[in-house]
C-alpha cells in the first residue's frame, strides 16, 4: 500500500464562520433538493463540456471560502456571487496529495437559499449540491450552485487528523498506535465509502501487527 503521509497543516484555519450510499439530509438545511441526474465531481469536472446548462446533483466537501476572485468575463461577480472551494466526496482527504488539490470552485448567488446553507456551513462540511455549469472560459467551466443540503453522514475534521496519524504511525512501523488512531477516525457516522477505506486501511495494520506478535511469541 503506497500513501503519502505528509500532513496538511492548518486544517482548522481555512474558514472561520465516487459513489457513495444513499444520503440522508439534515431537517435544518431546508427542503429535500429537486430531482437532477446523480454524478461525482470527479465525472462532472472531467467533461464539463458534456452537461453544459444541465443540473446535476453531486456530493461534496467544503475547503473555504474565495474572498478575492477575478470573475474575468463571466457572468459571476464578486457583488452578486460567493466563490467557495470544494474537494470531490471521492477524494481522500487524509492523503496530502487529495487534501492539497480541491477539486472545483463553485459559485452561488448571494441572497438566496443555496448561498444561506453555503455561508452557514464550515470546512469539512459534506454538502449535496445541485449544480449547473454555466459556461467554459480558457477550458475551466464555471458552475453554479442552486441548490444546496448538509448531509446527516459527514467526514469531520477529526476522521481526517486521526486518518493522518495512523499513517504517519504506519510509515514508523507504530501498528498499535495506527490501529488506536483508526479507531478514533472510524467513530463518527463517516459515509459508507469513507468507512470501507479506513476499515481496509485498519485491517491491514490489525493483519500486519497479529503477524509480528506471533513471530516474537514463537
Amino acid at each position: 500500500m503506497s500513501i503519502l503521509v505528509a500532513a496538511p497543516l492548518g486544517l482548522s484555519l481555512l474558514l472561520g464562520s465516487s459513489s457513495g450510499p444513499e444520503i440522508g439530509l439534515v431537517e435544518a438545511a431546508g427542503p429535500t433538493l429537486p430531482v437532477a441526474p446523480r454524478s461525482s465531481l470527479g465525472a462532472l469536472m472531467d467533461v464539463p463540456e458534456q452537461r453544459l446548462g444541465e443540473s446535476v446533483t453531486v456530493v461534496a466537501q467544503l475547503r473555504r471560502e474565495i474572498e478575492d476572485w477575478n470573475p474575468f468575463l463571466s457572468r459571476f461577480t464578486p457583488a452578486d456571487h460567493r466563490c467557495v472551494e470544494v474537494w470531490g466526496d471521492e477524494q481522500w482527504l487524509w492523503i496530502a496529495e487529495e487534501y492539497d488539490a480541491p477539486m472545483a470552485r463553485l459559485h452561488v448567488r448571494r441572497g438566496t437559499a443555496a448561498e444561506a446553507v453555503l455561508a452557514s456551513s464550515r470546512p469539512h462540511d459534506r454538502l449535496e449540491l445541485e449544480l449547473v455549469v454555466r459556461e467554459l472560459l480558457a477550458g475551466s467551466p464555471w458552475i453554479e450552485v442552486t441548490h444546496a443540503a448538509r448531509t446527516d453522514e459527514q467526514t469531520p475534521e477529526g476522521t481526517v487528523l486521526h486518518a493522518i496519524r495512523a499513517l504517519e504511525m504506519i510509515e514508523r512501523e507504530g501498528w498499535r498506535i495506527a490501529i488506536s488512531e483508526l479507531d478514533r477516525a472510524l467513530a463518527p457516522d463517516l459515509p459508507g465509502h469513507v468507512r470501507s477505506e479506513l476499515e481496509s486501511i485498519r485491517a491491514t495494520c490489525q493483519e500486519t501487527w497479529d503477524a509480528l506478535r506471533a513471530r516474537t511469541l514463537r
